[in-house]
């Protein structure tokens, strides 16, 4: 949907152009390179924009600007759950049902953040595609059509590149929480492992048993580095998707 508004838009921003004067089309081609450079995140700029433009206006709980954070704050939430007094329930096991139930905890870690991850990569590029509707409606909007009240209301800057910025601003908060979240599933699996490695040493110290060494680490140590693996493809893919706003960012009833 969001290549379909960004083609729409590419097509639309094409035959302004073309109608426009040598200066006109130049003033319109810096609007997109402008947009396009702020879209960058490998950019460093300057995104000083009010704090009080592209917020959503609430119709009731519907449309809440806090939703990424609620989903970062439930999943750390879980994550350390998970983990929490893992020691605990591995008192007085023997080997091999340690060896079980840190697997299965394990497990558990892996699958659950992956679910986070893709819940949170999913809301992200929802949301950037909400942004490009808005921004779009508002340029189409005349001051005699009626607000359509299914639309979600977001107050925006007049300005092509405050716009930008506005959605810079948003992704760069949103990769911050995935971030977050993906690093607290690798340390709860990390403290899992410790919880594992503690008490099959103590329990091999009193009893040897032929206990496999590198098993649940190494199971560990990949788990982690999926998760990592996943991070890095959630950011790349929410990045990605930025870059059809072009056209939308750049969009203006000028």
């Amino acid at each position: 949907e969001l290549e379909a508004l960004s083609s729409h838009y590419a097509l639309l921003f094409n035959r302004r152009k073309a109608k426009l004067s040598a200066e006109q089309k130049s003033v319109f081609d810096g609007k997109l390179k402008e947009v396009q450079q702020i879209f960058d995140l490998s950019n460093e700029i300057d995104a000083g924009t009010d704090s009080n433009k592209g917020k959503t206006v609430e119709r009731g709980n519907e449309g809440s600007s806090d939703e990424m954070k609620n989903l970062h704050d439930s999943s750390v939430g879980k994550a350390a759950e998970m983990a929490a007094g893992f020691t605990n329930a591995l008192a007085g096991l023997a080997a091999n049902d340690i060896i079980q139930r840190t697997t299965g905890r394990l497990d558990s870690l892996h699958s659950e953040g992956v679910h986070r991850l893709s819940e949170m990569c999913c809301f992200a590029v929802s949301q950037l595609l909400t942004f490009g509707k808005s921004i779009i409606s508002l340029a189409n909007k005349t001051e005699e059509e009626e607000v359509d009240g299914n639309k979600v209301n977001i107050e925006w800057p007049e300005d092509v590149s405050a716009k930008a910025k506005i959605i810079r601003i948003n992704v760069q908060t949103m990769i911050g929480y995935l971030e977050a979240v993906s690093n607290s599933f690798v340390t709860g699996i990390s403290d899992v492992t410790e919880a594992y490695q503690a008490s099959i040493k103590g329990v091999t110290a009193e009893s040897p048993t032929a206990v496999p060494k590198t098993s649940v680490q190494e199971k560990a140590s990949a788990f982690s580095e999926h998760l990592r693996a996943d991070q890095i493809t959630a950011i790349r893919f929410i990045n990605s998707k930025v870059i059809p706003l072009n056209y939308a960012g750049a969009h203006t009833d000028d």
